[in-house]
């Protein structure tokens, strides 16, 4: 009988830290977000509803088929999808260290930062946000707080 191999260093953890940098350079700013792990309960409770949100739009375009009728698909305003988009986002961060643009404080909670994140001019720090969640190193025990 051989040795169990382990996998407990191979398995995401629950949180990791990203440093945000000054945009174009590797220069730390000092705004540090704590992101949610695939594991996280806030990553697990956005999946379902996105879940769900998904199983109810394949419900009602086929009872539109079974009913013989056309299915329209819903309208969406002008930057719902944006705001979707950062709606996701923002369901993987657990919370950051406060920021401040001019005289404005912005503390860490779900609704300041899609409207934070939604600004125009945060787009190069979105970017760091979405680069960090797609590598797929960002939550190992290795690499968590870099």
């Amino acid at each position: 009988m051989t040795d169990p191999t382990d996998l407990s260093e191979l398995i995401p953890s629950d949180i990791g830290i990203l440093h945000i940098v000054k945009p174009g350079t590797s220069e730390k700013i000092g705004w540090q977000i704590t992101m949610a792990g695939p594991g996280h309960p806030k990553t697990v409770a956005f999946n379902n509803a996105n879940e769900r949100k998904r199983r109810d739009h394949e419900n009602r375009i086929e009872a539109a088929r079974i009913n013989c009728r056309k299915y329209k698909p819903e309208d969406f305003a002008d930057g719902e999808s944006r705001k979707e988009f950062i709606e996701g986002l923002v369901s993987r961060i657990v919370t950051w260290t406060p920021v401040k643009i001019g005289q404005e404080v912005i503390e860490f909670s779900d609704n300041a930062a899609i409207e934070l994140l939604l600004r125009p001019i945060m787009g190069s720090f979105v970017g760091q946000i979405v680069d960090y969640l797609i590598d797929e190193r960002a939550f190992m025990k290795d690499s968590a707080n870099g």
